[in-house]
């Protein structure tokens, strides 16, 4: 039954459930309507909101499922919220709500606190890695790395089996290099490049990749010899 499951939400792309944030609107401006109106809205959203926590932890079953078993390697690595960036930009984002709100007042017959309800909601949520930084986690097997990174609307879902990296250098992220930044954080910072054997890269779409683990010493600690 959890491997249906896994499948269902791993099948919804990320583009579709993301229009949620838009039932914002409807909820702010039926409210003083019959309260179960309102409510089928909100419950979009927190469905919406757990569908996407929901597809993270599918992932993180499947590959432990495919490439882990119930007894192989498996370390997971969940880079958290950088809650400092986080507060100060929804300072900023409450800031300029009110302020629209106040300018707005009155507009299309909604009173200051809707607007400001509207505004805000819709973009602590439509663009929620502004805020809390895009969700990355990565996964360390006996045969490969797996990275999840989901910056917007879109995800990847990535599995780099060894066989496939040369070698995994720890170095500080380079804008110009060209290479592919997958990280909960867009702040530079030391981590580890992913560098292919091949010399066309992973893909067409990734030549070579950095990732940002929350503890990189001990992400290190679980790859094999050679890599280390």
């Amino acid at each position: 039954m959890s491997t249906f499951l896994d499948r269902f939400i791993l099948g919804i792309p990320r583009l579709f459930i993301k229009q949620y944030p838009y039932a914002w609107f409807p909820l702010v401006v039926l409210w003083a309507w019959p309260p179960n109106l309102s409510l089928i809205f909100l419950a979009v959203i927190v469905v919406g909101i757990l569908s996407l926590q929901w597809q993270s932890a599918a992932w993180v079953s499947h590959i432990r499922r495919e490439y882990a078993g119930r007894e192989g390697k498996f370390h997971v690595d969940r880079p958290a919220v950088p809650w400092g960036r986080a507060v100060r930009n929804a300072a900023i984002l409450l800031a300029g709500s009110s302020l629209i709100a106040s300018l707005l007042k009155g507009q299309f017959g909604l009173a200051s606190w809707q607007l400001f309800l509207i505004f805000g909601g819709f973009t602590l949520t439509y663009q929620d890695a502004r805020f809390f930084g895009s969700p990355t986690i990565y996964v360390v097997t006996a045969t490969g790395i797996a990275v999840f990174f989901a910056p917007g609307h879109l995800d990847y879902r990535l599995f780099l089996t060894f066989k496939e990296i040369s070698r995994i250098e720890r170095t500080r992220f380079q804008k110009d290099k060209g290479w592919d930044f997958f990280a909960r954080s867009q702040d530079a910072a030391d981590g580890l490049l992913l560098i292919p054997k091949d010399i066309n890269g992973f893909s067409k779409r990734i030549k070579r990749l950095f990732i940002l683990p929350q503890d990189i010493d001990r992400f290190v600690e679980q790859l094999p010899y050679g890599y280390k």
